[in-house]
């Protein structure tokens, strides 16, 4: 009996030797760093342990890495990926080498019940007929409309009564929240048509069972994409039990939303004669009627059913991206002000030289924002599916089918790209000697993504969250209650594709002596009752 139990111990000894031979063998170049391997279960106890520090993980990893370069692997191989947050590697990921990288079927699996084929999990003739359908929404005339309009109405309207009543009453508001919900609000207005008004209907059941579908639906979704599938998840799914059944009572609360803008929308259209620029959904739903000069996109969804599963995708796409990224960002910038009171007083004179809400020459908030987002990007982990074997610009070798990430998050974490002072707020790094805003590299600053897939909406939300930022700060002050405002003490983070505050930021508003008595004022400079 002994014998028998250490020939299987031995078996198991050699077993692990082999494989751990092959993994080195197999490995990229020595330039790329692999911490913490385990000959059998690779980098997955280390994941275990740092699950809720994901982020900061990679970015401790990335920093250790001579060349800013990692690779880890899951179980008996299960998954392999190379990460990085060297700016070459970067571009060579999303532009020199743009057509060798897609989505893959991990990911679709991982994210196909929420975003579907949607524009964000979409590649090839799909990706790429979506985004030019799509960018004609951020025409320099759509910028001007969202920012005379849509911005101004839901920003004076809604936004700063609903603060004026918080801070009239003393008590605490969650600002993450109310952000988000204003976010929301603007998205399905200016992307649908669609009027929304969660933000003032803030105790509505139906608006907390949505937000509360989405959290869940991209908390699950979002540790999927990290994680290789497993039977486990093929038979959870199958017995509708454990996460596959929360994942899909929530996108059945987010299919029931985006099918009622759908049907709001149908009922618009027939209804008016409107001749104006058709909003975003308008032109996807014209889209997918068109017989011949669009039809391409209509013919890769055959049946009505099929048509409409697919406007589903792009709703819920576009009220992702358009509710959670400008809310990440604002919620962190505001709270990193708290944290650095001599940038907050920085920004509060500049925005009190222009009472009438022009941010176009507001140069130190532009770069306090573009600040916020190099420490708390709100994406801050993105990756692809090598479709061939590719070679990095330090010499990573990565393999056919290999994950090959990028960390937005680490890449503001990183000394050789920012400084001695890399974990510091301090919007003066974005600064010319002129005063004026000076950009880097997307490469260097991937917060917005490079190359073909660079962000269409990102001089829209620079937009909003100037015009926002600059409101808020004009009319008010804020006291961060939770969590405290200390630069020594982030707060924690949710584990989720977009990077928000764990139980969200509680402040206190009051209202500034100059602007008591004053009226909203609106991002065109009009007063608004």
């Amino acid at each position: 009996m002994e014998i028998s139990h250490l020939a299987y111990v031995l078996l198991f000894l050699f077993a692990a030797v082999v494989l751990y031979v092959q993994r080195r063998r197999a490995s990229p170049s020595r330039t790329a760093n692999c911490p913490h391997p385990n000959p059998v279960l690779g980098n997955t106890v280390e994941f275990i342990r740092n699950r809720g520090r994901f982020f900061d993980w990679y970015a401790d990893m990335l920093r250790a890495s001579p060349s800013s370069t990692i690779e880890a692997w899951g179980a008996l191989g299960a998954s392999h990926a190379v990460t990085t947050a060297d700016p070459a590697a970067v571009d060579h990921l999303l532009r020199a080498s743009f057509a060798n990288y897609n989505r893959s079927a991990q990911f679709r699996a991982a994210q196909s019940d929420l975003i579907g084929d949607g524009l964000f999990g979409a590649d090839g003739r799909l990706w790429s007929l979506q985004r030019k359908l799509a960018s004609y929404a951020f025409s320099s005339r759509s910028l001007r409309r969202f920012t005379e309009d849509v911005l101004a109405v839901h920003l004076g309207r809604r936004f700063l009564p609903f603060l004026d009543a918080a801070a009239g009453s003393g008590e605490a508001v969650d600002l993450q929240e109310a952000l988000r919900r204003f976010a929301f609000d603007n998205i399905c207005h200016v992307a649908f048509g669609v009027e929304s008004s969660t933000l003032l209907e803030w105790g509505d059941p139906r608006h907390q069972a949505l937000f509360a579908a989405f959290d869940t639906a991209v908390e699950i979704s979002f540790m999927r994409t990290l994680k290789a599938p497993t039977p486990v998840r093929k038979l959870t799914k199958l017995l509708n039990i454990g996460q596959s059944r929360r994942l899909r009572e929530a996108v059945g609360v987010i299919d029931d939303h985006a099918m009622s803008v759908i049907e709001a929308k149908g009922v618009s259209q027939r209804n008016s004669r409107d001749e104006g620029d058709p909003d975003l959904l308008s032109r996807f739903m014209a889209a997918m009627d068109e017989e011949d000069g669009g039809g391409e996109l209509a013919a890769m969804f055959p049946t009505p059913e099929a048509k409409r599963r697919f406007l589903r995708d792009v709703v819920v796409s576009f009220v992702l991206a358009g509710k959670d990224t400008t809310t990440s960002a604002l919620t962190w910038f505001f709270w990193l002000l708290a944290a650095n009171p001599r940038c907050e007083q920085r920004v509060h004179d500049e925005v009190s030289r222009s009472p009438d809400g022009n941010v176009k020459g507001m140069h130190y908030l532009h770069a306090a924002i573009t600040e916020a987002m190099r420490l708390y990007p709100p994406v801050p982990f993105n990756g692809r599916i090598a479709v061939a074997d590719d070679v990095l610009p330090d010499g990573t070798v990565v393999r056919a089918g290999w994950f090959a990430n990028y960390s937005a998050y680490a890449m503001g974490r990183m000394e050789k790209l920012w400084g001695e002072n890399f974990m510091e707020f301090a919007p003066e790094r974005w600064l010319g000697d002129s005063g004026e805003f000076a950009p880097v590299d997307a490469a260097r600053y991937p917060v917005f993504h490079a190359g073909p897939r660079a962000c269409l909406g990102k001089e829209m939300a620079y937009m909003q969250m100037k015009t926002v930022a600059s409101a808020v700060l004009r009319r008010f002050r804020l006291n961060v209650v939770a969590p405290a405002a200390s630069m020594e003490s982030p707060p924690a983070y949710e584990m989720t594709g977009t990077m928000k505050i764990k139980g969200g930021l509680q402040v206190q508003l009051r209202m500034s002596d100059a602007n008591k008595s004053s009226f909203a004022t609106s991002a065109s400079g009009q007063e608004v009752d």
